[in-house]
């Protein structure tokens, strides 16, 4: 008979679930790691008590010891690798979510829900990155930079954004519209790239102002 030890946790719980095997026979450690999985599935204590005809008292010191062993300390390294995955998977998700804004098969208003998303996806890794001090966390100051260094550059980025917008808007026409909630969020960042505009234009009259009196 194979060892207990050598057996997949998987085949181990589906066993005791099946009550082909004996939940004595498993030792303290294989009953920790089985219990792991249990929480991870939504099983109650006492759910877990009785499927390895245990008190609760000795699941919640198995608990306890799992917590334990599971508890970490700061650390930057950790941080930095946490950070990484976290770019790495919204980097799958926003590349998933333009294949299927791309795909053929998807509709119309499909389509315009998946670059919205995406475009979600972008802007909310940007938050978090500002909010753990990755990015600056100061998007007014980043607004005046831009809007102090207009350059034609600077005017191809707004148009850029502009047409990008109107796609989307399109996609949503011709797909029956978005939701509510889509529908409040596009607002907002047509709101933003007028106020990027106005003071762009704001920006090069002061400019031409101060032109004209060293001229005078």
């Amino acid at each position: 008979m194979q060892d207990k030890k050598e057996l997949p946790i998987l085949s181990i719980i589906q066993q005791l679930k099946d009550g082909r095997l004996d939940p004595e026979t498993i030792d303290k450690e294989m009953r920790q790691q089985c219990i792991e999985v249990f929480l991870a599935e939504g099983y109650s204590i006492s759910t877990m008590a009785q499927i390895f005809n245990k008190c609760e008292k000795t699941l919640r010191r198995d608990l306890e010891e799992i917590r334990a062993h599971n508890a970490i300390s700061p650390d930057i390294e950790l941080a930095k690798k946490i950070i990484g995955e976290m770019l790495t998977y919204a980097r799958i998700n926003r590349d998933h979510l333009m294949r299927l804004a791309r795909s053929k098969d998807t509709s119309v208003s499909e389509k315009a829900q998946a670059e919205y998303y995406a475009h979600r996806v972008g802007m909310e890794l940007v938050d978090k990155l500002q909010t753990l001090g990755y990015l600056p966390l100061k998007p007014k100051t980043i607004v005046a930079d831009f809007t102090h260094t207009v350059n034609v550059s600077d005017d191809e980025v707004l148009k850029e954004l502009k047409s990008e917008l109107a796609d989307v808007e399109k996609l949503a026409l011709e797909g029956g519209g978005f939701s509510p909630e889509i529908e409040a969020e596009l607002n907002k960042v047509k709101k933003r790239l007028k106020q990027a505009e106005i003071e762009k234009d704001i920006t090069k009259i002061q400019d031409k102002a101060k032109k004209e009196n060293k001229d005078e």
